[in-house]
């Protein structure tokens, strides 16, 4: 028999963290880059030109990176500029899934349109 561990979702230990720091969130889920060719990684990596060059190893090298803000004002903007909206990209592998937690644990901004933009169902 299977016994539940109370396992925790990236969502809940995000929203834990910040409510606990009071921050916002910006949560970065480039996992599906990992399964792609070695030349559409490159091409994929080429095409965000808007990550910083000090974060672009970060991200590139971890399928889930997260960075902490004072502001939702500044974790939105930092969202926006950093990773297209998937309905302005027209190669859809180059999009990278990203979206804002706040302290309260509600998601002002996601770059998935098409997406249930709240990854907590209950």
């Amino acid at each position: 028999m299977l016994v539940s561990l109370n396992s925790f979702r990236l969502y809940e230990l995000v929203k834990k963290y910040a409510q606990v720091e009071d921050k916002h969130i910006l949560v970065i889920d480039n996992t599906k880059w990992f399964y792609l060719d070695a030349a559409k990684q490159t091409q994929v990596k080429d095409y965000h030109t808007e990550i910083p060059t000090d974060e672009v190893g970060e991200i590139f090298s971890n399928n889930i990176t997260c960075y902490a803000f004072d502001t939702q004002t500044i974790a939105t903007e930092t969202a926006h500029t950093w990773l297209p909206k998937n309905t302005d990209l027209a190669d859809k592998d180059f999009f990278i899934e990203c979206y804002v937690v706040t302290p309260s644990g509600g998601i002002p901004y996601t770059n998935d349109d098409v997406a249930n933009p709240n990854p907590d169902p209950g």
